[in-house]
Parts: C-alpha cells; sequence; structure tokens
C-alpha cells in the first residue's frame, strides 16, 4: 500500500514540474518574440545628455525678456 503512495507523489511531481518547464520556455519564446531591438541609425539619437546646468543659456533667456 505504501508503495503506491510513493508513486502517486512522483508522478504529481513529475507532472507539475514538466508544466513549470514548458511555461518557463514559452515565456522566454515570447519575451524574445517581443523584444525591441534598436536599429543602428537610431543608436546616434540615444547618446548621453550632460547634466550640468549652462548659465549662459538662462542668462542669454533673462536678456531677452
Amino acid at each position: 500500500m505504501r508503495r503506491k503512495r510513493i508513486d502517486r507523489e512522483v508522478v504529481v511531481l513529475l507532472i507539475t514540474t514538466l508544466i513549470t518547464i514548458g511555461s518557463w520556455v514559452g515565456f522566454e519564446v515570447y519575451r524574445a518574440y517581443v523584444k525591441v531591438t534598436v536599429p543602428a541609425q537610431m543608436e546616434k539619437y540615444l547618446e548621453k545628455i550632460d547634466p550640468t546646468l549652462n548659465q549662459k543659456v538662462f542668462t542669454d533667456l533673462d536678456n531677452l525678456m
């Protein structure tokens, strides 16, 4: 009687593992399919912006107003 209980637990564990692996593979395939790639021509527009403020620009704007 004890033998059947162990077999049932192993089957449940194997089915759960199979579902987990299948879901994992499915999500990875979906993620690879919808992954956004940036074309080489667009990389020049993605340059970093200098975070320091140019005080001369503000004084020039102040003088215009």
